[in-house]
């Protein structure tokens, strides 16, 4: 008798998908920093600088956002970036560490995607705004010059 190998496929482990900002551990770098700069403030001491973490997680954030389809064509998208990246460090301490969710625990994720979200809406009309007056000045310096 003669023996047929049959060759076994091994499906590919597929690891879980890696979110790119862990949402509890970024809650709770944000409740620490927003408790540390009021607890300085009260004793009159320097206020402290935004951890690094919590400053890689907002751009992480811009970034991601920036990659979703209604805003990945756009040619000034680094630019919405940063501005989304600095209107997270302004709002930071506007973070209500109190605030009730339905899982009870804070979400600054949430928080700080809608502030990049609109970041980036703030952007778009303004580019928009732009590249309309420079059309109408342009059209303007044309008929000037016949």
């Amino acid at each position: 008798m003669t023996e047929t190998k049959t060759a076994v496929k091994s499906k590919p482990v597929r690891r879980a998908p890696e979110h790119y900002v862990n949402n509890k551990e970024f809650s709770q770098a944000v409740v620490d920093y927003v408790n540390a700069v009021r607890d300085a403030e009260k004793n009159g001491a320097a206020v402290p600088r935004i951890p690094e973490y919590i400053g890689r997680c907002f751009l992480k954030i811009s970034e991601g956002l920036s990659h979703k389809p209604n805003f990945i064509r756009y040619t000034y998208r680094e630019e919405m970036v940063m501005d989304a990246v600095e209107n997270c460090i302004k709002a930071i301490m506007n973070y209500n560490v109190e605030a009730a969710t339905r899982s009870g625990s804070p979400n600054a994720f949430a928080y700080f995607t809608q502030i990049c979200y609109f970041a980036f809406i703030r952007r778009i009309i303004k580019e928009k705004k732009d590249r309309k007056s420079t059309r109408l000045n342009s059209s303007h310096v044309k008929r000037s010059r016949m």
